[in-house]
């Protein structure tokens, strides 16, 4: 899309809620994933290498790149978002009723494998909903915008891992572990009939039907993106920018399980946590706007590996509760701002044309990169434990913030 187009776009306040909704449904399963999955499966016995691998199973959000722009061209062509989205939706509850009564606690290796291939499934299908959504985004939202459109995206997805992981988890108190599943299923389609009311969804992007103009190629996309000035380094910093929370992160609740947290315990303190990471995105996106990219980066990089390292002081059955709760607070708010903070400068290095697929892509390759660090961390906990994989995660998000730093300041990518 042209930038003057772009420009000229307004941003009614109900383009803004139905994206928070569609955000608010990609967090719902991954809540699941990465905060409820992980302490049934240690509280069945599952190794630590295995819980740190669940963030292979985000493979999709990596492989998304590939059929983005056939999705962008389906779009163009006359095929309204919401279509693409009722069916991705659906789809996703089926599957997570299916994986409720195929159970979330393995029994046996074939049971494992099986969930994990359930987990993969829905993971592909909101991978491909987050295609739809960031299209929207790009589209719907004016450049000023830009820093609360990101804010809306973390502050959406968080709320929503919050109702599919913390909550879930508190639900466990009350009813077994496959009934309380069906939650997220059943958020994911009420969430159809709020976006479903919204009119702007329901059009097609393109009345005419036509797709847009010049080089439509993969190649021109995959290419173009790389040859731009500085390009090599700037995606070495999105493989490596939040090294520090993929190494570390994935390892807090089973850290807890292993203390002797009960899993309601366990969910209340990711509530309390993660509702605070909502106001470090938007602390974020405020230093973003205040300092400009490069320093909030480097800011907001260095607050994130600091506060995983600060996890040491929470490792064991004998740390107080309120020394865990103040890390994890403290954590979750560098976590929300470094997010947005990396969103909006991968924003910044979108080409006009391109802009979805160039996002798509960095977001791709943040994933992988992240999946793999989480495997790493599972194997220091593994062989070293919990305060060796934090200060060795820590310090690894340190180095990457000197490197950064070194290089960019008083510069631009």
């Amino acid at each position: 899309m042209p930038q003057s187009d772009v420009r000229q776009i307004k941003t009614p306040k109900g383009m803004l809620a139905t994206l928070l909704a569609l955000y608010l449904a990609q967090g719902l399963p991954s809540g699941l994933f990465a905060h409820a999955l992980p302490v049934f499966w240690r509280e069945a016995g599952v190794s630590l290498t295995w819980i740190g691998a669940l963030k292979l199973l985000a493979l999709p959000w990596v492989l998304k790149a590939f059929w983005a722009p056939f999705v962008d061209r389906s779009l163009m062509r006359g095929q309204t978002p919401f279509s693409w989205i009722l069916r991705l939706q659906l789809t996703a509850a089926l599957f997570l009723i299916v994986l409720a009564w195929l159970g979330l606690v393995p029994g046996s290796a074939s049971a494992l494998v099986a969930a994990a291939l359930m987990v993969m499934t829905i993971n592909l299908l909101m991978a491909t909903q987050d295609i739809v959504t960031d299209g929207l985004a790009v589209r719907w939202i004016a450049p000023h915008w830009r820093g609360l459109a990101n804010t809306i995206q973390v502050a959406g997805y968080k709320v929503g891992m919050l109702a599919g992981g913390s909550l879930l988890l508190i639900v466990t108190g009350y009813v077994d572990s496959e009934t309380a599943l069906l939650l997220p299923a059943l958020l994911l389609v009420a969430i159809l009939f709020v976006v479903g009311r919204s009119r702007a969804i329901r059009t097609p992007l393109s009345p005419n039907g036509a797709p847009e103009s010049g080089n439509s190629s993969l190649g021109a996309a995959f290419i173009g993106l790389w040859r731009q000035p500085g390009m090599s380094f700037w995606l070495l910093m999105v493989i490596s920018y939040k090294v520090a929370d993929a190494m570390g992160s994935g390892m807090i609740r089973p850290m807890l399980s292993d203390a002797g947290w009960s899993s309601q315990a366990i969910g209340t303190f990711t509530l309390i946590t993660t509702l605070v990471g909502l106001i470090g995105a938007g602390l974020g996106g405020w230093l973003y706007t205040v300092t400009g990219g490069h320093r909030a980066l480097i800011v907001a990089g260095i607050a994130q590996a600091l506060t995983i390292m600060a996890w040491v002081l929470a490792v064991g059955p004998a740390a107080q509760v309120s020394t865990i709760y103040i890390v994890g607070l403290a954590e979750q708010l560098a976590d929300g701002a470094s997010t947005v903070v990396l969103f909006a400068m991968m924003m910044n290095v979108c080409r006009r044309q391109w802009a979805g697929t160039d996002f798509t892509v960095q977001a791709s390759i943040q994933v992988v990169a992240a999946g793999l660090f989480g495997v790493l961390g599972g194997v220091i906990a593994d062989l070293a434990g919990y305060a060796a994989l934090m200060i060795t995660a820590g310090l690894a998000g340190l180095g990457v913030m000197g490197v950064y730093a070194h290089r960019v300041i008083g510069r631009s990518i």
